[in-house]
């Protein structure tokens, strides 16, 4: 008796606790689509309960599917869209595939036109990412998530891009973001600014543009806005992984903006995005408060760091290092991978560190008319692979480049080394020098010292703090080496064209210890530019080196 006493008991609180579970697990999946009056859909409307963290985003197509927990299941589902009024639905409106129209919202204040010819340009905000960086990072499970902070603005202000970072180590094969824009009041989004819904797709990570001239966003009156992203579409990659983020920096100030979804409520914490607002701006405005670490319209970085965000998007956009045909070499720990264009003598080209192939999208087409071009992406970088463990070394890429040629069968070659690429080269001359007709170096330096100071402290800073999905041995590798001596190079025969930058991040003294310790070499500094000349000077590069490698080959005409 006492033991069937004690089993109906023990079945009764299995029976109870199960109970329980299923009623704390309780939850109603609304679904249906978003229509406008005239029954078209409204795209990527944001929906979900106020004051709490659940939400979601329509389709592109209007469609949507709520998961509402049972302790919410009698509050309102408020449906939010850029041009519409908000509708709020109460549950006794709730049935599976519903269907909600929203009216269109009605804007009584004409459109804020801005005159005059004399406005200023100036670039609002974080202008380049620091080496120590962190970001909020988002998974399938929060599919709604809207971030973003507050710019200070000048009284007359039209708005011509948003420019951001998202942290390399995100997975995706595509991402859709909405493009927010709020008035602030007690520091803190407000009313929507915009009239029409502003998306952006990318398939890329690190610094991303949003256009928004198209938009003709003008403003006048208003000290500050708030710029927020938030996620509406997703594609995983091929492994089926999905992580996002956008890249910040801490801050004393609590301008980073978070909240999980357009009803939710706004988390501050300390922080900035990496973001910028490209603005023009009309010189009444002048005594406002700036951000602080705007840029002033005649700095000379704003040229500088606009005309890099403008080449690494349009290198990507290139479809170089993409190209259907290209091909993988097996290096056994590493597999390299190479694109090939034109006919002629071989010209290898080597990019810089954490670069590919696509960087050279001004070099690939011209200098295809003349040589057969080989790009190269190096282990671990672009599209190549690496599963070794042990530090890198510029002898290690040098030797990658030798299995490299040799699986070609090339037995010697021109090199057009970038960075690291040129070290690489110098490194690849060193060792093989019957291989080598002439190299030549952009931006390539002997020993870590020859680098500026504070991009080498910064490197420091880098790798201490040990930002996820970077490749900290890429950063070692800068630390650490190269390694050679002016008596090295002295060894060189073959015709070296060493060119670096007018305000490069190598110091010129050291550029110029190079191509004196070359006995048949060229020095080059190019006006007006600086690491990045391959992206700032293309045509006149691409001359220059033409003229210094052609002998014996055609001339360009």
């Amino acid at each position: 008796m006492e033991i069937t006493i004690h089993l109906f008991k023990k079945l009764y609180f299995t029976l109870l606790a199960l109970f329980i579970f299923i009623n704390a697990n309780a939850q109603y999946i609304l679904t249906g689509v978003v229509k406008d009056s005239n029954q078209q859909p409204v795209p990527h409307c944001s929906i979900g309960i106020k004051n709490s963290k659940v939400g979601t985003v329509a389709s592109v197509d209007g469609m949507f599917k709520l998961v509402i927990p049972d302790s919410l299941s009698q509050s309102p589902v408020i449906f939010s869209a850029v041009g519409f009024n908000d509708r709020q639905v109460g549950r006794s409106e709730f049935k599976p595939g519903m269907l909600v129209t929203l009216k269109e919202k009605v804007f009584d204040m004409a459109e804020v036109v801005i005159k005059g010819n004399k406005m200023k340009e100036q670039l609002i905000g974080q202008r380049s990412r620091p080496m120590i960086t962190f970001s909020r990072m988002f998974d399938k499970n929060v599919p709604s998530i809207e971030q973003g902070n507050i710019f200070e603005i000048y009284n007359q202000t039209v708005l011509k891009a948003y420019n951001f970072y998202i942290i390399p180590s995100s997975k995706y094969a595509s991402i859709t973001l909405k493009f927010n824009l709020y008035a602030v009041k007690n520091n803190l989004p407000d009313s929507n600014l915009l009239r029409k819904l502003i998306t952006y797709r990318t398939t890329s990570v690190g610094w991303q543009k949003i256009d928004l001239a198209p938009y003709h966003l003008n403003f006048e009156g208003l000290d500050q806005i708030a710029v927020t992203l938030q996620l509406v579409d997703y594609v995983p990659d091929s492994s089926g992984n999905f992580i996002f983020g956008v890249s910040a920096k801490k801050t004393l100030a609590k301008d980073l903006l978070f909240r999980y979804q357009k009803q939710g409520n706004w988390e501050t914490s300390a922080g900035t995005f990496i973001a910028n607002l490209d603005i023009r701006y009309q010189k009444g405005g002048e005594n406002l408060k700036r951000q602080e670490n705007s840029l002033a319209d005649n700095s000379p970085d704003i040229a500088m760091l606009a005309d890099y965000y403008q080449h690494k998007q349009e290198s990507i956009k290139s479809g170089y290092g993409r190209n259907k045909r290209g091909s993988y070499i097996d290096l056994g720990d590493a597999r390299i991978y190479t694109e090939q264009y034109g006919k002629g003598e071989p010209l290898i080209l080597l990019h810089g560190n954490n670069g590919s192939i696509a960087d050279f999208y001004r070099q690939i087409p011209f200098f295809a008319k003349h040589f057969r071009v080989i790009a190269i992406d190096t282990r671990s970088q672009g599209r190549s692979t690496d599963l070794s463990e042990e530090p890198y070394s510029y002898d290690k890429f040098a030797n990658d480049l030798y299995k490299v040629l040799t699986a070609l069968d090339l037995k010697k070659v021109n090199i057009i080394g970038w960075s690291d690429g040129g070290n690489t080269a110098v490194s690849f001359n060193l060792a093989h020098p019957d291989m080598v007709s002439k190299i030549v170096t952009i931006g390539a330096n002997l020993y870590p010292s020859g680098v500026s100071d504070s991009l080498m402290a910064s490197f420091k800073h880098q790798l201490l703090a040990k930002v996820p999905g970077q490749n900290l041995r890429l950063i070692q590798l800068m630390l650490a080496e190269p390694n050679m001596t002016p008596e090295q190079l002295q060894q060189i025969e073959n015709p070296v064209l060493v060119v670096a930058g007018s305000n490069d991040v190598i110091k010129a003294e050291h550029t110029k210890l190079i191509a004196a310790s070359i006995a048949k070499s060229q020095l080059e500094i190019v006006p007006n530019a600086t690491h990045y000349v391959p992206f700032e000077r293309p045509d006149y590069l691409n001359r220059l080196i033409l003229n210094f490698l052609a002998p014996p080959f055609k001339k360009d005409k």
